[in-house]
Formats: structure tokens, sequence, C-alpha cells
């Protein structure tokens, strides 16, 4: 039987590389990408380590639990970009995590790597390990760094090249993504950032894993197009905007000003300009699509006036139809969370852009679902 590595190299040895654009989304769908494709180490006699990625945690700058919540330092750097790199930091004195950066460039955005299942290699990582096999090898994030020698040598490492390169692998089939809160942290410890391959025996030991909440992704599909597979999430507008029962993903819409919820998912601002008097920190905003928002001039004639609402909401329906790009980044973003909030800075909660947007996208949803069954 041919090794994992032997199948996925090319002819020159790189490997069937790791779509790196869908890092670049933000933490959380990059959690969801990295399940079940493969970190694979390269030693100096020409053989190779791999583990399976079976867990992960998400993690960004407006997250008190990340390193990367006070700013950027040179502890922290590799954390604010590019996407798909190493960032390798030393913890208790004693142990080495690792870090796949995400997110766009600039913003301090990552994925913790907690948990591996070896798939190759495994004789070199058990004398990494001191002798240790079986679940214990890989099962945690400082265990998995141990078992393929990840120090602070390899910080800052483009993960295309070797010696560490992600590689590009499915699920298997029946596999399914579940989402907990995450692990061995004190602050935001609530917030379900936590990914794990449900019943995978190399996840990290936890009560939380036998109350992990499926993201109803099965199958072999990975990456976004498993999160946009069978996501019927229920639609809940937590009291803003319409509520018409015809969506198939979770899109809620709240004032930027408004202290953030736990249960907010992927926050995108959807304003052309930034809040004023909001702080980055204060903000949790996880993507800002400025590109998105109603031109200069539509949103100073309609000024906020609400009689003018429904002609406004009208002719920035006609301009969302005539700038598809951005719109297209928000559908994938939605397909690759289980819930994403539009955040506006407008005073009336009623009327104002996030309103007609969040409408605009389940119409435009339901009408293509239904030209898909007319076929």
């Amino acid at each position: 039987m041919a090794r994992i590595c032997d199948e996925i190299d090319d002819e020159n040895g790189n490997g069937n590389a790791f779509p790196m654009a869908l890092l670049t989304q933000g933490a959380d769908q990059a959690a969801s990408a990295l399940l079940g494709c493969l970190l694979v180490r390269d030693w100096p006699d020409g053989t190779h380590s791999a583990v399976r990625i079976v867990e992960t945690e998400a993690y960004d700058q407006n997250d008190p639990a990340s390193h990367t919540y006070h700013g950027r330092s040179e502890r922290n750097r590799a954390m604010f970009g590019p996407a798909g790199h190493a960032y390798v930091y030393f913890t208790y004195g004693m142990h080495y995590c690792v870090n796949v950066t995400a997110g766009a460039d600039g913003f301090g955005c990552g994925v913790l790597i907690r948990a591996g299942e070896p798939v190759e290699g495994v004789e070199h990582m058990e004398q990494l390990r001191g002798g240790r096999t079986g679940v214990q090898l890989t099962n945690g994030p400082a265990k998995l760094c141990q078992a393929l020698a990840i120090d602070k040598s390899l910080y800052g490492h483009d993960l295309c090249l070797p010696p560490l390169r992600l590689v590009r692998a499915s699920l298997r089939e029946g596999e399914r993504i579940g989402c907990t809160p995450r692990i061995g942290i004190s602050k935001a410890a609530d917030r379900p950032r936590r990914l794990i391959i449900m019943g995978n025996p190399y996840v990290s030991k936890s009560p939380l894993n036998a109350k992990a909440v499926p993201l109803d992704v099965a199958g072999p599909m990975h990456g976004t197009q498993a999160m946009q597979a069978k996501q019927t999430v229920a639609d809940d507008n937590g009291g803003h905007g319409d509520s018409d029962g015809n969506t198939s993903c979770d899109v809620r819409i709240r004032r930027v000003y408004e202290e953030p919820s736990a249960d907010d998912g992927l926050r995108v601002l959807v304003d052309r300009l930034w809040p004023r008097g909001r702080s980055k920190q204060s903000a949790h905003v996880d993507v800002w699509i400025k590109d998105i928002a109603p031109s200069k001039e539509l949103r100073t004639w309609f000024g906020h006036i609400p009689e003018r609402f429904d002609e406004f909401a009208s002719r920035y329906r006609e301009e969302l139809d005539a700038n598809p790009e951005p719109v297209s980044r928000l559908r994938e973003l939605i397909a690759g969370h289980p819930r994403v909030t539009l955040l506006y800075g407008a005073k009336d909660n009623e009327r104002n852009n996030a309103v007609v947007l969040r409408k605009y996208l389940l119409d435009t949803q339901v009408s293509q679902q239904e030209a898909n069954t007319r076929k």
C-alpha cells in the first residue's frame, strides 16, 4: 500500500498544496477548512511524518483570549499576516504550540492546531515523544508539536513549503464536524470556536466532546464545499429585520454600537465608513466589506429620512444587482459559517442598509433555489 505522502506528492515533491484562499476569510472558516487536511513534516533523510488535523481552535484580534487582542508585538507579529504561515509560541516554560495564520493581511488572526491523527512516519514521532504511542502521541497541541519537532525555528514559516507544510485532504465518508467552546483558556471560554472531527479518538480528551454541536457537515466534502452543504439552520433575526422563514442560513443584523453577543457568529461590518467613536477592539468586527454598502450619493440622498426608506431600499437593491463581487464575497462567508451577523451604524434599527441587504440576500437565494428546482 502506498504511503500517504507518496500519493499526495507531485513530481517535484511539493505535495498537493492546501488552497490558502480558504484561510483568508477569517479564523472560523479557516478552522473548519483545516479539519481533515494533513500537516506534513519533511525530514532531512527524505522521509515524512504526517498527521491528519482533527481539532482546531479559532482566534482573532477581537477575541480577549487571542494573543493579538492587545495589538501587534514582536511575539505575535506572524499572526498579523499573511495567511498560511506558522505562528509558533512557547508556553508554560516547556511546550510549543503552532497556529496557522489566517484572515486578511494586517488582521491578527489564526487557528491553533490542537490535535492530529498520525497517518505516516509514526515510528519517528514515537521516538520524539519518548516512546509514547496511540492517542497519547498527538492528542494535544504540545504533543503534536513535539511529535513533529515544531519549535521556534519554524516561526513565520510558509506552510506551502518544506520542512513543514499543509496538504489538501478530505473528510472521510460519514465524518462530521462538531463545534464546542474552547478548552484550556480563561478568557472568552464560552465562545464556540473549537472545532473537532466528531468521534475521532485523537481529539483532545474533554467532557465538551460529548456535547459538540454538529455543523451539519457530512460526507467526503471539505472546506467551503462542506460548509455550503446542508446548512439549514433555522432563521433567527435576533429581534431585528424581518423573518420570512425561507432562509437556509442564519443571518442576523445588529447595530455595531451594541455589545457583542457570544452567539453572533462571524461579525461583518457592511457600512462604507468605520463607526465613529468605536475602536477596532470594542467593535469586534471580523470582516469589513465596505464596498457592499450603498453609494455615497444614495446614502446622502436618503439621509435616514423615514419617508424615503422604500425608495432607498429599491435603489440600493439595484446597486447590489450591479455590484455582484462584494455580494459574492459575503455569500461565501455566509456559506462558511453557521451564523453571520451584519453590523451597521445607523440609529434606526428598522430602516437601514443592513435590513435591506439581509432581505436582498434571502430573496435572491430563494429565487436561485426555485430556479434550480425548475431545472
